[in-house]
Formats: C-alpha cells, structure tokens, sequence
C-alpha cells in the first residue's frame, strides 16, 4: 500500500488529530498506534475476519470483538498511524455503509473485508455441521446463487460510497481464505470431504466475485488463499480456528491467521 506527499495531503493528515474526537461521536473504536509528528490515519473496515474475532484480546465492551491482534491494528502500528477500528462482528455490507464509513475521509489507507454474512456463511456452515449431506448442499447452493446476484451490487454501492468519502486513500480489498483442506478431525465437526469441498468452492466464488468488484473500482484485491492452503483446519499448523465449542470464534483466523494477513497487506 503506497504513501503520498502532496501539500494538500499533508495538510490534511496534520488535520487527522483533530478529528480524533469526532470517532467517538461515530460510535467507533480507535487505537492510537506510535505517535508521529503529523500522524496518517489507517480505517479498518468490515466484519468479523477484520475485527479480529477468534485472535483474542478483544479491545473495549462492545459487541464488536476487535482484537489488539487484527491485521488493521496491526498494519497500523506498522506505518505508525492512527487507527480508526471500524470493523464489528456480524457485519454485513449495509452495516459498513451505515456504521463504519463516516470517519473514513481523511484516511491515508483503508482496507474492507465484507461480504460472507451476507450471504449467510456462518447460516451454511451450521447446515454443514449436521449429517444431513443434503441440506448441506443446497444452503451451499442458496449461498452460492447470492454471491453471484445479489452480492456484486451491494459492494458496488460499498465501493461506490467508499470512493465519494476520500478521493486520494490506498484502499486494499481483503478476501478470506479456504477454511478446509479435505480431511477431518474434531474441529470439522460432522462436516465430510465432500461438504468441505463445496464449502471451499464457495469461499471460491466469494472471492473472485469480490475481487471483480474491487478491480471496477481501481481497488487492489488481497487474496489469502494461497498463504492459508497449508494451514487449514486440521492441518499441522492451522492459522483457523475449527469448532472451539463457541459460536463467535469458531472458523476464524487465528492469531497466527492475522498475522498472515498483516504480512500481506504490508
């Protein structure tokens, strides 16, 4: 993600500091990362992979569950900004339009990862943890049909008012990865091989949907994929949590997952 000089940039990064106050109004958490003499400002956008749920040591009491670990915060310590730590739990594309988005203008980086509530991973996935192949398959399919009708027009709304609110940030689209690679233990639950492949292959469509929309914005895709496929669920070393008895953590990233992310972003 590059860095730019322009006079009216700086400008307006030196102005960052006084809109501080403002994210509280918004309802928004912001981290404050190591202090600089005209600090940029870093927003995290978007839903649970983003908040950092399942990387523990979650930041404030809200329902949001941001971790201290999440790639945002991360990122942003690294280049030394502030953070404007939007991303919550649950969210789904409307929620980041009507709850993350309004602080976002004088943002140096932003990065947005949404899209999987929408079309009801989570909803999927507890289908898939039965022994009912069938119901499986077809909340698979319904999922399926989502992301390519109904999804690419709600991120182009996103991407669309993302881009009226800041006509000069680096804005990083991030995708999720593959949860599973085929076999089974505890943490796949009752989900088979053969769930788990339709599974992935909508975590497929997921992303190349997105990124599709991303690339009609001029935005840059961040596909994790690849960096996760040896570290599934029930790998030697898995950077994703399986079922840990707990609804909220359960098919997320890790600390060693956000980790992963951070070391691709930057």
């Amino acid at each position: 993600m590059s860095s730019k000089s322009s006079p009216s940039r700086r400008l307006i990064a030196r102005l960052s500091a006084l809109a501080l106050t403002a994210a509280v109004a918004l309802g928004t958490t912001l981290v404050a990362s190591p202090a600089t003499a005209a600090p940029l400002v870093f927003a995290g956008l978007g839903d649970s992979y983003a908040s950092g749920v399942g990387a523990g040591d979650y930041i404030g009491s809200d329902d949001c569950y941001r971790s201290s670990h999440a790639y945002p915060k991360q990122v942003a310590d690294a280049y030394g900004e502030y953070l404007y730590f939007n991303a919550c739990s649950g969210a789904k594309v409307q929620d980041v339009i009507d709850n993350q988005i309004g602080n976002i203008s004088i943002a140096e980086h932003i990065t947005i990862g949404v899209g999987g509530n929408d079309a009801g991973f989570s909803r999927v996935l507890g289908a898939c943890a039965g022994t009912d192949t069938a119901l499986c398959l077809s909340q698979v399919e319904a999922a399926n049909t989502f992301i390519r009708d109904e999804l690419p027009a709600r991120l182009d709304t996103l991407y669309t008012k993302v881009g009226e609110r800041t006509t000069y940030a680096d804005v990083a689209v991030v995708g999720n990865p593959r949860l599973f690679n085929g076999t089974t233990c505890a943490g796949t639950l009752a989900i088979t091989p053969e769930e788990q492949e339709a599974l992935n292959g909508t975590a497929d469509l997921l992303a190349t949907t997105t990124k599709g929309v991303a690339a009609d914005h001029g935005y840059r895709f961040v596909d994790p994929r690849d960096a996760f496929a040896s570290h599934a669920i029930c790998s030697a070393d898995p950077w994703l949590l399986g079922w840990t008895g707990s609804q909220l953590e359960s098919f997320h990233p890790n600390v060693a997952g956000q980790n992963a992310y951070t070391d691709l972003l930057l």
